[in-house]
């Protein structure tokens, strides 16, 4: 954003979009947020934007996917996002595209970041088949890359529009990425996993309860979903036979999976919601149902950056509205524990 690299601009977003409220305050796994809504992974692909989102009300970013290689993406050329206005959802056909993580690590190691901001490692998307080795290799290559930046990690198992598909919801596969990542979680920084939107209930039990197992800190709740998977958008709109849908279509689908990841884990593990948060009800609901983060790009795209300063104004009434004085408070409030 060019406002956000002059003196000038920058005071003038803060003036026109950031919002604060002691209640929205929160910690979460010893890192302390300003508000609870985050920038999801998936915008900022090669950490390009860090100075915009704290003046626009951000209480924190997740910057990436970054990979271990450099990665064009998904092959061919042409369009990879689509508008279902309509829909208030967007296709996304990507595949991960991103500088790598050496060169991005390289430019932002001496970043002075304003807000908490998690780095987003996934597999480099650059073959057809899976090698189990080799994939786990290109994870921890990010991961090391990125030791000395950043408040969190997110290791992304699930991007739907990858050539091999989302390997690691075997559960040799997992356990064998988890099991490499238990020397990383002996420093500082939290872990969090990212979940697919479009999985079983025993998939879903198995990533969660190897989380467990491992120790890890959270989960991202959810990625994007395939539209072969929801009927939750105008199959008019759709004029492309690849990607997955962000936004609306996903909003449901990622809720209940927060209600039940936060009942199998006992509320006992982080969860940061993410998937058609256009409003603060929308955020609340999630929030309510076991979340304790919130993450958004599509609302941010369709309605402009003003959505944060709005969820977080909203949720503050909504705190108030149900007797909390905090947002930690209101946390699975909805769904309590059976």
């Amino acid at each position: 954003m060019l406002f956000a690299s002059n003196v000038l601009g920058r005071r003038l977003l803060k003036a026109l979009f950031y919002y604060q409220h002691p209640s929205l305050n929160t910690t979460v796994d010893g890192i302390k947020y300003d508000n609870p809504i985050g920038l999801s992974a998936g915008f900022d692909k090669d950490g390009e934007l860090t100075d915009a989102y704290p003046l626009i009300g951000f209480g924190f970013a997740e910057l990436g996917s970054f990979t271990g290689d450099v990665c064009p993406g998904n092959p061919g050329v042409g369009r990879r996002l689509f508008r279902l206005v309509k829909s208030k959802s967007i296709l996304v056909w990507y595949g991960l595209n991103n500088q790598g993580a050496q060169a991005i690590a390289k430019r932002l190691k001496d970043k002075k970041f304003k807000i908490p901001i998690g780095i987003s490692a996934a597999k480099t998307n650059n073959a057809t088949s899976f090698d189990l080795q080799n994939s786990i290799d290109d994870y921890l290559k990010t991961v090391n890359e990125f030791k000395e930046i950043g408040h969190y990690y997110t290791v992304n198992i699930s991007c739907p529009n990858t050539q091999d598909g989302e390997p690691f919801v075997d559960q040799k596969n997992l356990d064998a990425l988890l099991s490499a990542l238990d020397k990383v979680k002996q420093e500082s920084k939290p872990v969090y996993i990212k979940m697919a939107a479009d999985l079983e209930l025993d998939e879903i039990n198995i990533i969660v309860d190897a989380c467990l197992k491992h120790k890890i800190d959270g989960l991202v709740l959810t990625n994007l979903t395939k539209p072969s998977m929801s009927d939750e958008y105008l199959k008019e709109e759709l004029t492309f036979d690849k990607g997955a849908l962000s936004g609306l279509p996903v909003q449901r689908i990622s809720t209940e999976v927060v209600r039940h990841v936060y009942q199998r884990t006992r509320g006992k593990i982080t969860i940061i919601g993410v998937g058609g948060v256009f409003s603060a009800d929308d955020a609340y609901e999630k929030i309510t149902s076991g979340a304790n983060l919130i993450e958004l790009i599509t609302s941010m795209i369709f309605e402009g950056p003003q959505v944060v300063g709005e969820i977080n104004r909203g949720l503050v009434e909504l705190l108030k509205k149900d007797g909390f004085s905090s947002i930690e408070a209101a946390v699975g409030s909805r769904n309590p524990l059976l």
